[in-house]
């Protein structure tokens, strides 16, 4: 068999017979040995030579980001460090890596790390506790699908304090460097060896000053997305990289066999519905149901309920009404939690008496009250996976009335009409303490696309 070069310096040697025919075997001899001539063999429609080329030439690189955390603690405070502009880079960072045709995520790893100065039980809960932290931060922003996900608990992080210490100028960091890569020679429930080895150090100065300087460092957890280039970028080189060259005369430019195999994770937000119901509202006897609706883009829509027909213990006490509030609330989290603010429309028919000389009722009633207002409030999780929540809001709104005013007596339902009155009512219309839980309605699915289509090369 003809060797590369021996080949390619016959062809070149006959370019001046048929720049076609050049063209045409340069592209064919390109194939056959890239795919291995006395070698071949049946393959799935997606094991192309670009596949198989892309194992020795791909390129895999790792961004690794961390966020910090107080002592003891596994609740991610924005305010803490530099945290807030990592959470912000986290989250751009994976959308802008799921929405770029020229790489592929190879893998999303959380990993969890703590300071040695705890116990060896609490360390491992409160590194795995930080890692399911930022775990569920990212996820609540970005949709990643779970084949990629790798979970890793570093328990202490060991290789952390050996960099700093390195990097230090510390008098004895020989001492302390020895130690730290020393392995650990405990067992069980035991403190790590280590740990007691660096507190003998210098009767405990050395102690001292590690763990006011560098173990705030360790107390993290930390993002690490593995990306390599995708199919198309791998493909693009080789198309670039297989041009003829020839500057002794001029061709056409040959087109591509294939074209671009596009390998795409579309990372959708998943959408929530809240289902609740207000504490207030209830213990004044109004049976009442929320439902809320995540819209996306920072907005939600609230759906309130409310309704009574019952006197408090006498005929001359009653709030009774029927009343709906729909309100659009915009949220500056992406995760519907925290403050929000909102703009809602009231309607509602009404029958109040507080036990004065009145009773009030929407005129004749069939003349509800129309109007609406602004509110603020806070959504704060009170379980674990974020599915149960409090809430708290007020709001003030105008509302014009229309309404009868009537004799209100002991034992007598429906007393003698007085008169009938209009006025404009500016105030409160809103007292929400509430419970509310959270349900998937859309989730997000990551979507892969391939896209392999012949296409024939213009003569």
């Amino acid at each position: 068999m003809i060797a590369d070069n021996n080949i390619y310096g016959f062809i070149r040697k006959m370019s001046g017979l048929c720049p076609a025919i050049l063209r045409s075997m340069a592209l064919l001899l390109f194939l056959l040995f890239s795919v291995g001539v006395g070698n071949v063999k049946a393959v799935e429609p997606y094991d192309t030579i670009w596949s198989n080329r892309a194992v020795e030439t791909e390129e895999v690189t790792r961004e690794e980001m961390h966020i910090r955390f107080v002592v003891a603690k596994n609740k991610i405070e924005r305010w803490y460090m530099n945290n807030a502009a990592t959470l912000d880079s986290i989250v751009r960072w994976v959308d802008k890596v799921s929405n770029d045709e020229m790489v592929e995520i190879v893998s999303v790893e959380f990993c969890g790390a703590v300071s040695p100065e705890g116990s060896v039980r609490f360390n491992h809960w409160l590194s795995v506790a930080r890692l399911t932290a930022l775990e569920k931060y990212v996820r609540e922003r970005i949709e990643i699908p779970e084949e990629l996900i790798v979970r890793n608990d570093h328990y202490i992080a060991w290789n952390e304090l050996d960099s700093m210490v390195e990097n230090s100028d510390m008098h004895n960091k020989e001492d302390i460097l020895r130690i730290v890569r020393s392995k650990n020679r405990s067992t069980g429930e035991q403190l790590d060896s280590r740990i007691g080895e660096l507190k003998k150090l210098e009767n405990g100065k050395t102690w001292r000053i590690l763990l006011n300087t560098f173990f705030r460092e360790m107390r993290n957890a930390y993002m690490v997305i593995v990306t390599k280039k995708s199919q198309y970028a791998i493909m693009q080189e080789y198309l670039h990289a297989a041009k003829p060259k020839l500057d002794f005369m001029p061709v056409e430019e040959p087109k591509p066999m294939l074209s671009p195999i596009v390998s795409k994770v579309d990372c959708a937000s998943p959408h929530y519905m809240h289902v609740k119901t207000n504490l207030v509202g209830l213990a004044m006897l109004n049976a009442n149901i929320g439902v809320e609706f995540d819209l996306g883009n920072h907005l939600s829509l609230n759906l309130p309920v409310s309704y009574s027909a019952l006197d408090y213990f006498k005929t001359t006490v009653k709030f009774r009404n029927f009343s709906v509030q729909p309100e659009l609330r915009y949220w500056p989290k992406t995760n519907y939690k925290g403050l929000f603010v909102g703009a809602h429309m009231g309607f509602a028919y009404y029958n109040f008496a507080f036990d004065g000389d009145w009773r009030y009722q929407d005129h004749k009633g069939k003349s509800p009250t129309l109007g609406g207002g602004l509110s603020v409030g806070y959504r704060l999780p009170i379980s674990r996976d974020g599915c149960w929540n409090m809430e708290f809001a007020m709001g003030a709104g105008v509302y014009p009335l229309h309404y009868d005013r009537f004799h209100n007596v002991k034992d007598v339902s429906d007393g003698q009409l007085f008169d009938t009155r209009k006025k404009t009512y500016i105030g409160l219309d809103n007292i929400y303490i509430g419970i509310s839980y959270r349900i998937p309605v859309v989730k997000g699915r990551p979507t892969r696309v391939r896209i392999i289509q012949d296409a024939l090369i213009n003569k």
